[in-house]
């Protein structure tokens, strides 16, 4: 469980072009001790009756540039934080900062107060696209905060985004794979957002930044999204929170409060669709009323948003699937957590497996 404590623009040494994080977090200036105790007693409160004995606590520092912050003011909030660890209530602390920020000493005095996980906000590797969003650092700012965070044994995230200023898909996926390259432990992604009183919302009304279409940013996300499993490198999180503040806050661009649903949806639809070219290649007769099979978990992609992978899928062959079904959950399955499905797929006909593809074997060999 993780416990949000949001310092929106604080620390920042400049406003980014896109973000506004007062407005959509609906929090100003430094927490106070009492409210950082307030905020995380009501978090393990609310926890309690749903909490697993092995559930990992955290508290994480979020928005602004922590290790920008003076020194003093840093120690001061890890002090608050890091009091819940002697108590013995959270295991650990997270922070998030920009890449710019982080030299070996700052990484060595996070480790003392119990910070375990770092995320760095790159938003992209490229030169000209950082320059386009006033994150006035070179693409090797984060290149070395990751070397020395993994040396010093921090559990190291990475936040990209896509649609940004001066950016297409090219050079979207070349900047992930140089990410990916740099073995973070885990990646966010999100699109970008033209937010309410943003300095992107001003080059938005003058025509000066045109956001992405829904359909060209989720097929982007799609690509991303296998990269990112051939890399073994789990996504987090897909887009924005979801809530009131952001849908306050926002004014145009691909949002929607459960992309990471959608970007597996689009993942099964291709995952799908190869499953059918292994059908139409056997020319097995009588390819009709077949059922797709799928661990429990994954069927509400299938059944969702109106059976809209079913749809899709129906209509790019003869071949139809007329019906979902679940296969029996295998307790003792324990899958990679960059894998996007909660196991492998396969058509049947009258409970007869048929057609099967491992979604590694997906992964591996789907054309991006």
């Amino acid at each position: 469980m993780i416990i949000p404590i949001f310092l929106p623009q604080i620390g920042c040494p400049n406003h980014c072009i896109y973000c506004n994080q007062e407005d959509l977090t609906g929090t100003r200036g430094l927490p106070r001790k009492e409210t950082i105790d307030q905020t995380v007693q009501a978090y393990l409160a609310s926890s309690n009756q749903r909490q697993k004995a092995d559930q990992t606590v955290e508290i994480a520092f979020y928005g602004g540039t922590f290790t920008a912050l003076p020194e003093a003011t840093q120690a001061k909030l890890l002090d608050y934080a890091s009091s819940w660890i002697e108590k013995r209530l959270v295991h650990h602390l997270r922070i998030s900062t920009r890449p710019d920020y982080v030299d070996l000493s700052t990484v060595r005095r996070l480790s003392t107060y119990g910070v375990a996980i770092v995320e760095i906000g790159a938003q992209t590797m490229n030169p000209k696209v950082l320059q386009n969003i006033y994150r006035f650092h070179k693409p090797q700012a984060t290149v070395r905060a990751i070397k020395l965070l993994k040396q010093e044994g921090i559990t190291t995230g990475l936040h990209l985004m896509t649609a940004l200023p001066g950016e297409d898909e090219a050079s979207a996926l070349l900047s992930l794979e140089e990410s990916l390259h740099l073995k973070p432990d885990f990646l966010r992604i999100h699109p970008t957002l033209v937010l309410k009183n943003s300095l992107l919302e001003k080059k938005w009304r003058t025509g000066a930044y045109q956001p992405w279409s829904w359909g060209r940013n989720l097929r982007l996300l799609t690509k991303m999204a296998l990269l990112c499993a051939r890399h073994k490198i789990p996504v987090y999180r897909w887009g924005l929170m979801p809530g009131e503040l952001c849908r306050n806050s926002y004014l145009a661009g691909p949002y929607a409060p459960a992309l990471g649903e959608w970007v597996k949806r689009s993942l099964a639809f291709h995952y799908v669709a190869s499953l059918l070219t292994i059908a139409l290649s056997s020319k097995e007769p009588g390819l009709s009323q077949l059922t797709l099979s799928v661990p429990q978990k994954d069927l509400s992609l299938v059944k969702g948003q109106g059976s809209w992978l079913l749809r899709h899928c129906n209509s790019l062959s003869d071949i139809i699937i007329t019906s979902s079904t679940h296969q029996k959950e295998e307790r003792s399955l324990n899958l990679p957590n960059y894998l996007p499905f909660h196991g492998d797929w396969h058509i049947q006909k009258n409970g007869e497996k048929l057609f099967f593809l491992t979604q590694e074997e997906f992964i591996a060999n789907w054309r991006i």
